[in-house]
This record gives structure tokens, sequence and C-alpha cells, in this order.
């Protein structure tokens, strides 16, 4: 894996789990990292209280912004799904080839 992949995925996983810890009031969270289509998807996903569903929560928060653009400086793609009451995922897929 390329190092800037390599730190990609591990800096989106880092600010995912950081935003568990500080917002989500979880009890739980699942990690997967798997490879997939010719690159990485990771999977972050908790079972806490959504985005959206206190105050000052925001998917234009500066962590999610920061965690899609490295996604994307890499050829990548990011996509957050949240429900009030059900939790947040924070799904990331990266090439295993750095983008041109």
């Amino acid at each position: 894996m390329p190092p800037n992949t390599a730190i990609c995925v591990f800096r989106v996983a880092q600010e995912a789990l950081r935003n568990v810890v500080r917002h989500a009031k979880a009890g739980s969270v699942e990690v997967s990292l798997r490879a997939r289509q010719g690159g990485i998807a990771l999977t972050v996903h908790d079972d806490g209280q959504g985005i959206g569903s206190a105050p000052g929560d925001a998917r234009t928060s500066l962590g999610l912004v920061s965690m899609r653009e490295r996604v994307r400086l890499v050829g990548g793609r990011l996509e957050v799904v949240s429900r009030p009451d059900h939790g947040t995922s924070v799904i990331a897929w990266v090439p295993l080839q750095e983008a041109a």
C-alpha cells in the first residue's frame, strides 16, 4: 500500500473514532478494513445518537471535511450515513494504487 494511502486510512479511522468518543454517546463501535474493488474499504459504525441529534452537530464539521479531503486527495471516496438514535457509519474507499 502506498504510504500516502496508509496514512489516509489511519487518519480517517482516527478521526471517525474521535468523533464517536466526543459526540456519539455510543454503546459500541465497529471498525472494519477490507480489500474491495482494487482498494481498501474502511468502515467505522457506531450505535450512538447520530449526526445532527445534538446541538452543534453538522455534516460540514471540520472533522468530516478533513476526512473527505484526505480521501479525495488519494483518489478515493467517503460516505457518511447517519440516522437519529441509530448511529453513524463512516465509509471510506481508497485505491491501492496512488491516483495520478
